[in-house]
């Protein structure tokens, strides 16, 4: 004898499958690497790797940065230092990290368009790996010149190279660094014979061009600007496009005499690659928020310039900038110290 199961006994074979759709939809939520926008961030703080050690620049932009997407998103934001490898290990845990929203990434001009030219089989790709936020700043490079050099300004500077082929030399601060980067460009532009000797680290580059080593040197702003005040370092030209906020009397590069020439370091924020549209919207208007905070705004005194945008914006910088870079690492030999 067959038994059926009645409206009041059991469970019909629709309600059967309707509730199995809802239960497998259910779990599939649930599981780690999806995330529902709706509510986020309720659920826990949202962790923000650095991939750079804790008091160094980076971290200095990180921190008011993460203080001001918690206030945007009521949410607590943990900043996790994970130097090492110039940025190559904090990447890829991020990239790795599950794409939920609660793991995003600061990125800069080394992890997202230089390393992958400079160092071989990096175990991440910069643009594959990830998915685009925002763009949070740039960082001005700028051309000083010991104050017992001759040269004014950098027409006078490119007279004297080239009239004096590899008898002066400039400090690296650090291989594959934006400061470095933007050396390599103008001579490759300029056509300038002047060798590199790449330093350890910007401080040790410094005491030596202060202290009269080399006469030449290519820095941020935000390291250059005492000294340039203090009369011990004389500026000949910044690599942005536009004058710096901070050196507005410090005629670019491009109006020196090479137009089009632009190097500039930069930071912007970054989630891994599958974290949900919706969510990456809402980190993009968080962090906008945050670039309106005074804590920040204080960098720019010191040559830091913000620059918020659109996800689509920064996937274009990273794809242009990426490309570039690694034409001129290929051409100019660069090697990784």
């Amino acid at each position: 004898m067959k038994r059926s199961c009645s409206a009041s006994g059991g469970i019909s074979r629709r309600h059967f499958l309707g509730a199995s759709a809802a239960a497998l939809a259910g779990a599939a939520l649930a599981r780690p690497g999806r995330a529902r926008a709706a509510g986020y961030p309720a659920e826990r703080a949202i962790q923000f790797i650095v991939p750079f050690p804790a008091g160094g620049g980076t971290d200095l932009v990180a921190r008011p940065l993460a203080q001001g997407i918690g206030e945007a998103l009521k949410q607590s934001v943990v900043v996790i230092n994970k130097g090492g490898a110039a940025g190559i290990i904090g990447a890829q845990q991020a990239a790795r990290s599950v794409p939920d929203g609660y793991t995003i990434a600061l990125g800069s001009t080394g992890t997202h368009t230089v390393n992958q030219s400079l160092y071989e089989n990096i175990a991440y790709d910069p643009i594959k790996d990830f998915e685009p936020v925002s763009m949070v700043c740039y960082y001005n490079n700028v051309l000083v010149v010991h104050p017992s050099f001759p040269a004014r300004n950098l027409q006078e500077l490119v007279a004297i190279i080239k009239a004096n082929p590899g008898k002066y030399f400039y400090g690296i601060t650090q291989n594959g660094s934006s400061a470095h980067l933007a050396m390599e460009l103008l001579k490759a532009t300029a056509g300038l014979d002047l060798p590199g000797v790449p330093y350890k680290g910007a401080a040790a580059a410094v005491n030596d061009f202060l202290g009269g080593q080399f006469p030449i040197l290519m820095d941020v702003v935000i390291n250059q600007q005492q000294f340039i005040q203090g009369g011990k370092s004389r500026p000949l030209a910044v690599t942005s496009a536009q004058r710096a906020q901070a050196l507005p009397d410090v005629p670019t590069v491009a109006e020196s005499g090479f137009p089009g020439y632009q190097a500039i370091g930069w930071n912007g924020v970054f989630a891994p690659a599958g974290t949900p549209a919706a969510i990456i919207k809402t980190l993009n208007a968080a962090v906008q928020s945050a670039l309106t905070q005074p804590a920040l705004a204080q960098l720019t005194q010191n040559g830091l310039e913000l620059h918020g945008g659109t996800p689509e914006e920064l996937g274009r910088f990273v794809a242009t900038e990426s490309e570039k870079w690694r034409a001129l690492i290929k051409n100019a030999n660069i090697k990784a110290s």
